[in-house]
């Protein structure tokens, strides 16, 4: 018997929101897919490349020298 792996169904078309950072996704999800490397339990690096968890979209996630110069 042949057990085929099921495929995750993709977005045909993914916009890309690329450039500026930001922390939500004009769909209005805060959830993003981001890549980062693990040393000794905390976030060591991470990219900014990143995926919105509900639409697919890509975005660029931001780091704290995006945020510097912004009033709180």
């Amino acid at each position: 018997m042949c057990l085929l792996k099921r495929k995750r169904k993709q977005a045909v078309f993914k916009h890309s929101y690329r450039g500026i950072p930001t922390h939500a996704c004009p769909c209005g999800s805060v959830l993003l897919k981001v890549n980062c490397i693990f040393e000794n339990g905390e976030i060591a690096l991470w990219f900014t490349e990143a995926e919105c968890a509900l639409c697919g979209a890509e975005l660029t996630a931001p780091t704290p020298e995006d945020f510097e110069d912004a009033e709180i």
